[in-house]
C-alpha cells in the first residue's frame, strides 16, 4: 500500500508541476487554456474558473494542459512565435524548478544520510603491516572515527604517525602514503544496502539486506574484495549469499555502464543524518539541479554513441514504479532524491526535438520565426505523425524492456 501511494503521489507531483508550468506561462502571455487536467478521463472532478476547466482524472498516469501553440496547423493570431515557444519550454522548466525545490528540502529540512565507513583494517596485505580488526584512532594528533576522514588527514600530510588500537592495546605507527596508494582496505562486510532495479544483481534476485559470502567459490570477506572480482569480468558469476539465515545462489552477469563494470549494488554502512543551514541548502539545491542536468545530458550523449548500453540502462513505467516503491520503503531522503531524478529525466526527455514533445514544438516555432510565416498544415501534420511514430516506437521498446526484465527475473 505504501508503495502504491508513493508511486501515485510522486508521479502526480511531477506531472502537476510540468503542466502547471505550461498553464502559468499561457496565462501570462494571453494564450487561451480551455482545459487543465491532472490524470486522464473519466474525470472525477471538474470545475470551470474563467475560460479554463480544471479537472482531475481517474487514471493517474499523466495529465495535460490544452493550449494551442500553433504547431498543429491551427493558426494563432496576435501572439509571436517566441512567446508561444516560452509556453512550450515552461513545462520542462517547471520540472527543473521542482528538482531544485526537492533537493533544497532534502539538504535543509529532511536531511540526507551520509555513509560512515569505520577506520578498521579489513585486509591482511596492507602497506602499514596492520592486522585485520586494528582500528586507527588518531592521525598526526587529530582524532578520526571515519575511514574517509582518516584518508583526508593522511593525504594532507603524506608522512606522519598514527595511533592504532589493537587487541593488545594502543600503539604508534609511522606511515607514508602516495597519491595512488591506500594504507589499507576498510573492514566493510559485503551486506547489500541497495540492489538497483534494472541492473544485473537485482534482476538475478539479489535484494537489500543480502549478505554475500562467495563469488565463483571464492570467499569474499570485505566489500573491496567483492568489487575487485566484479570489476575484472563481464562473464556470469555464481554468487552465494545469506538471506534471513538461509543460503541461496544468484547467477549474475556484470554489465558495462558508462565505461565501468557493475552489478548495480551498494554496500550497507552506518549513516549519519546531515542537514545544512537554509541559505546553504538553497544554494546547494539550485547548484545540484544544474549539475544534475549537465550530467544527464552528457551521459545521454555518451550513451547515444553506444545504443546497446543505452537500451540496457533505459527504464519505462514499470521501472519507474518499482524504483519509487523501493525508495519509499528505504526512507524519505531516498524517495525524495528519486523524485528529483525522475523530474530531471522528464525535463530532458521533453526537450528532445521530436514533434509532439515540448522540444519538438520549440523547433516548429523556431522554423516559423525564421521563415516569417507558419509551416503549412500538411507539413505540420507529417511532422506530428512522424513524431508520434518515433514516440510510440520508443515507448514500445522501453515497455518491452520493462516486461522482459520482469519475465526473466530470477527470484
Amino acid at each position: 500500500m505504501l508503495s502504491l501511494v508513493a508511486i501515485v503521489f510522486g508521479l502526480g507531483v511531477i506531472v502537476f508541476f510540468h503542466e502547471m508550468g505550461h498553464l502559468i506561462m499561457s496565462k501570462i502571455i494571453g494564450l487561451p487554456v480551455p482545459r487543465f487536467s491532472i490524470g486522464f478521463p473519466p474525470h472525477v472532478f471538474r470545475k470551470k474558473l474563467g475560460e479554463t476547466e480544471y479537472c482531475i482524472g481517474l487514471i493517474p498516469l499523466g495529465g495535460y494542459c490544452k493550449v494551442n501553440l500553433g504547431t498543429t496547423g491551427e493558426p494563432v493570431e496576435g501572439i509571436s512565435w517566441f512567446r508561444r515557444a516560452l509556453v512550450a519550454l515552461s513545462g520542462p522548466l517547471a520540472n527543473l524548478v521542482l528538482t531544485a525545490l526537492i533537493l533544497i528540502t532534502i539538504f535543509g529540512i529532511v536531511g540526507w544520510d551520509m555513509d560512515i565507513a569505520p577506520a578498521v583494517v579489513g585486509d591482511t596485505d596492507n602497506i602499514l603491516g596492520l592486522g585485520v580488526g586494528d582500528t586507527v584512532l588518531i592521525v598526526n594528533g587529530v582524532p578520526v572515527s571515519d575511514y574517509y576522514y582518516m584518508l583526508d588527514r593522511m593525504y594532507a600530510e603524506p608522512r606522519g604517525s598514527m595511533i592504532v588500537g589493537t587487541s593488545a592495546g594502543r600503539m604508534e605507527v609511522d606511515y607514508s602514503v602516495g597519491d595512488d596508494s591506500l594504507p589499507f582496505q576498510p573492514l566493510i562486510p559485503v551486506v547489500i544496502d541497495e540492489a538497483m532495479i534494472g541492473f544485473p544483481a537485482y534482476e538475478s534476485g539479489i535484494r537489500s539486506g543480502d549478505s554475500i559470502v562467495t563469488v565463483d567459490g571464492e570467499q569474499v570477506r570485505i566489500w573491496s574484495e567483492f568489487q575487485s572480482i566484479v570489476s575484472e569480468t563481464t562473464e556470469e558469476l555464481r554468487i552465494e549469499y545469506y538471506r534471513e539465515g538461509l543460503l541461496d545462489t544468484a547467477w549474475v552477469t556484470p554489465g558495462v555502464y558508462d565505461g565501468r563494470i557493475l552489478t548495480g549494488v551498494t554496500v550497507s554502512l552506518p549513516t549519519e543524518r546531515v542537514r545544512l543551514p537554509l541559505f546553504s541548502a538553497m544554494w546547494e539545491g539550485v547548484k545540484s539541479a544544474g549539475e544534475g542536468t549537465a550530467y544527464v545530458v552528457s551521459t545521454l550523449f555518451k550513451l547515444f554513441s553506444r545504443p546497446a548500453e543505452l537500451a540496457e540502462s533505459s527504464g519505462g513505467p514499470i521501472y519507474v514504479a518499482e524504483t519509487l516503491g523501493q525508495q519509499a520503503r528505504t526512507g524519505l531522503p531516498s524517495y525524495l532524491y528519486t523524485l528529483a531524478s525522475i523530474s530531471l529525466a522528464i525535463m530532458i526527455f521533453n526537450l528532445l526535438p521530436i514533434p509532439v514533445l515540448d522540444g519538438g514544438h520549440v523547433v516548429i516555432l523556431a522554423i516559423e520565426g525564421i521563415r516569417g510565416r507558419p509551416i503549412s498544415s500538411r507539413t505540420v501534420q507529417v511532422m506530428q505523425q512522424t513524431g508520434m511514430i518515433i514516440i510510440l516506437v520508443i515507448f514500445l521498446l522501453i515497455v518491452f524492456k520493462d516486461v522482459s526484465r520482469v519475465i526473466t527475473r530470477v527470484r
